[in-house]
Parts: C-alpha cells; sequence; structure tokens
C-alpha cells in the first residue's frame, strides 16, 4: 500500500481539498466569531465533531475505499460527496469574510432556533 500513490491521485488530491478548506472553514469561523464576540469553546468542539467525524471521514473512507480496490463507483462516489462538501465549505468561508448587513441579520431568526449546535 503506497500512500504518496494515493495523496497524488484524484482522490487523494479531493481529500487533500476537504482538509484544507476544513482547516481555512475553522479559521475564518473562529476569527468571525471572535469578532462578533460570539465566540465559545463548545462550539469548536461541535465543529470539529460535525465536520471532521461527520464529513470529511466518511468523504475520506469513500476515496480511500474506491482508490485501494479500484472500484470507479466507490471514487465517483467519494468525488461527488466531496465536491457537495467543498461547495457547502466555500459558501461557510465566504459568509465568514463577507457577513450579511445587521439589518438582514436582524430579519432573520436566531442563529440557535435555525442551526443549534448540537450536544451529546
Amino acid at each position: 500500500m503506497d500512500i504518496s500513490g494515493f495523496l497524488a491521485s484524484p482522490e487523494g488530491l479531493a481529500l487533500k481539498a476537504a482538509l484544507a478548506l476544513t482547516a481555512v472553514d475553522f479559521l475564518f469561523g473562529v476569527y468571525a466569531a471572535l469578532k462578533d464576540g460570539t465566540f465559545a469553546l463548545d462550539v469548536v468542539a461541535a465543529f470539529l465533531r460535525k465536520h471532521l467525524v461527520g464529513r470529511v471521514f466518511p468523504i475520506g473512507t469513500l476515496l480511500l475505499i474506491g482508490y485501494y480496490s479500484h472500484s470507479p463507483e466507490m471514487s465517483a462516489a467519494g468525488l461527488a460527496a466531496g465536491a457537495a462538501y467543498l461547495a457547502e465549505t466555500a459558501a461557510s468561508v465566504y459568509g465568514s469574510i463577507n457577513p450579511p448587513p445587521p439589518s438582514v441579520m436582524a430579519e432573520k431568526k436566531p442563529a440557535e432556533a435555525v442551526n443549534p449546535v448540537p450536544t451529546d
């Protein structure tokens, strides 16, 4: 099992992109929360659990299985899931960089009601 071969493959590049974008989303999210004064340490654990364990790990598993079993179906499923995750996470990064104006936010429901922090 050659890990460098996997990392150079489309599957490996997709996994690296997902991990890199997760890190960028995390950093910009923390920055935005600190700037807004809404940072809470428990949200960091929830983010890591939701993104890394709930999304990136399953996508990476599909990509690894697809690459090492030479299954184009599994690779395609992993790449499609990775593309959807990248699109969603890129939108989150954009929202952290360019938040909506306060007038738009006043019209929306509180974030807790729309997207509650997961609890165990």
